[in-house]
């Protein structure tokens, strides 16, 4: 698990503690140039304009500006390419956000699998998540549906030859 800022891989050590995982090595670095060797399994959790938050945020809506989803997007797409590049054949990429917008949820992983053959759309396994958080095979949460954050989360399996 990797992160810039120090402060969030402190918080991700409680996280990891809390829940006793043992296959999570927390680390400060850049995801867009991840220093790691082939992995069965990457979770991207992509910088968002965190729309999904305003429940919980209703002031952020106020700071959130038109041309920070263009920055948004490329960190993102980026972000997106360089864990793709870590991924082994057979290999499972979860993209996720805690944005509501089409363009960092879907227009991300729909432009990633157009450019990527080698990768395909895998709902996620029968019974794992409740039906009425999935939408054509990826996790939707609404905060008016649901009450609690938006977020959003599609399984990409790399193709195993």
């Amino acid at each position: 698990a990797a992160d810039r800022q120090s402060v969030r891989v402190d918080r991700m050590l409680l996280g990891i503690g809390r829940v006793d995982a043992q296959n999570v090595i927390p680390m400060i670095a850049d995801a867009t140039a991840p220093a790691i060797r082939p992995v069965d399994v990457v979770l991207v959790d992509v910088p968002c304009t965190g729309t999904g938050t305003f429940r919980r945020h209703p002031d952020a809506r106020w700071r959130l500006k038109i041309s920070d989803f263009a920055v948004m997007g490329a960190m993102q797409r980026s972000i997106l390419r360089a864990a793709a590049a870590v991924v082994k054949p057979g290999g499972l990429l979860v993209y996720s956000t805690c944005s509501l917008e089409p363009e960092e949820n879907d227009a991300q992983v729909d432009a990633f699998l157009a450019a990527n053959s080698d990768f395909t759309l895998e709902p996620p396994p029968t019974g794992t998540v409740p039906a009425s958080v999935l939408d054509n095979g990826r996790l939707r949460v609404l905060p008016q549906l649901h009450a609690v954050d938006g977020a959003f989360a599609a399984r990409l399996r790399r193709s195993v030859s």
